[in-house]
């Protein structure tokens, strides 16, 4: 599951890793905190079968589909060959959306905690996605050229204890393989071959899409919990007897630190 991203590359440099002919510069404005329903670039064939970056809308709403609230963010790569919603998709549109790292919250024992996670010291990486065209739809001010969703699949080893899936990040040996439709891409899927990533725990305020800045990213460890001390001994008719009374170190645990989670 990929819930939310970051975006926060230049043109050059999204240009140059993706391969783009050279053109006019396209602003591209950083985002630290992409949601499902927003608009972001995405690198798709044109109908020359050149590369092109375009802004997309980020949930795929299938061309039969009668109702856009029906935009599923994420796809299966185990299953989106054959899924009613995904399967023309995959066999005629497949693209490339740049990112720069994304968000998974993981169970730990003080509370659930969101996490940054990128592979190594990358800027900007690809993942393995599908569009729908959509006719011009008018999104964040901007005219989307479709929607798309982002391809999962099990998570690797550098995953582990953070979540059981994991986009599919396609190295940029397999850019070309992957935009070639009538390529076998299957072990573009295998989680042995998606690159290992790096996480670290960050704001649980990357929870709310209104925040939107650059401290989202910065590692924010854990609260400490308090110390449990030791009760002290009380005669038998001493004060609190009986009684769960922390202040006077009787019987009974101290209170646990509450979680940040909401």
């Amino acid at each position: 599951m990929c819930g939310r991203f970051t975006r926060h590359y230049t043109w050059s440099q999204v240009r140059d890793f993706l391969d783009l002919h050279p053109g006019a510069a396209v602003e591209i404005d950083p985002s630290y905190n992409v949601a499902p329903t927003q608009c972001t670039p995405v690198c798709r064939l044109d109908h020359h079968g050149q590369r092109e970056l375009v802004p997309m809308r980020w949930g795929l709403v299938p061309a039969w589909s009668k109702s856009p609230t029906m935009a599923p963010i994420n796809a299966r790569s185990e299953t989106a060959a054959i899924s009613a919603v995904f399967r023309s998709a995959f066999a005629a549109r497949r693209c490339l959306v740049p990112i720069s790292g994304f968000y998974e919250w993981a169970q730990r024992p003080e509370s659930k905690r969101p996490y940054w996670i990128r592979p190594a010291g990358e800027t900007v990486f690809c993942v393995a996605g599908l569009w729908e065209p959509a006719g011009g739809t008018e999104v964040d001010g901007a005219e989307a050229a479709g929607s798309f969703a982002l391809l999962t699949t099990a998570a690797n080893a550098s995953m582990h204890g953070l979540h059981e899936r994991m986009p599919v990040i396609v190295p940029r040996a397999n850019h070309a393989r992957w935009l070639d439709v009538t390529a076998d891409s299957r072990a573009l899927f295998d989680p042995a071959q998606v690159p290992a990533v790096e996480a670290r725990p960050v704001s649980t305020r990357v929870g709310s899409p209104k925040i939107n800045d650059a401290t989202l990213i910065e590692r924010v460890e854990p609260p400490i919990a308090a110390p449990r001390s030791e009760p002290s001994a009380t005669p038998a008719n001493g004060p609190g007897n009986g009684r769960d009374d922390h202040a006077s170190g009787a019987k009974g645990p101290l209170p646990r630190e509450p979680g940040l989670f909401d």
